[in-house]
């Protein structure tokens, strides 16, 4: 699922952050296990990551990855993360994230399946 950019209806800076932290946080189920994405989060590598898929599997988990809009993450959502990782220690466009975010959940399933893929 997608939410709209609050900053798109003319909010300040701050206000946007909040109000996007806050329809996040309403779409959240309990059995959500949230992923926020965030630079200052932990590295993982391409098997760790599947790994936390696979834990998320064998809990019947939902994984819900949390990519913030042009202002970043308010500091709520990543308090309420169950993990906070970063896909790079450089600072990437939300959209660019949201693409390498996509290509790792591919490569976590491949690897996964034993698919040699992640070579």
């Amino acid at each position: 699922m997608e939410l709209s950019e609050a900053s798109g209806r003319k909010l300040k800076p701050g206000d946007a952050k909040s109000a996007e932290a806050d329809a996040i946080l309403d779409k959240r189920k309990p059995q959500d296990l949230v992923v926020a994405l965030d630079e200052r989060g932990a590295l993982l590598d391409s098997v760790e990551l599947s790994r936390y898929v696979a834990k998320a599997q064998v809990g019947a988990k939902d994984l819900l990855f949390v990519i913030g809009g042009d202002e970043g993450l308010d500091t709520r959502v990543r308090d309420a993360a169950n993990l906070t990782l970063s896909l790079s220690k450089m600072t990437l466009p939300h959209r660019l994230a949201r693409v390498v975010l996509v290509e790792q959940l591919y490569r976590a399933f491949t690897i996964l399946k034993g698919e040699p893929y992640h070579k």
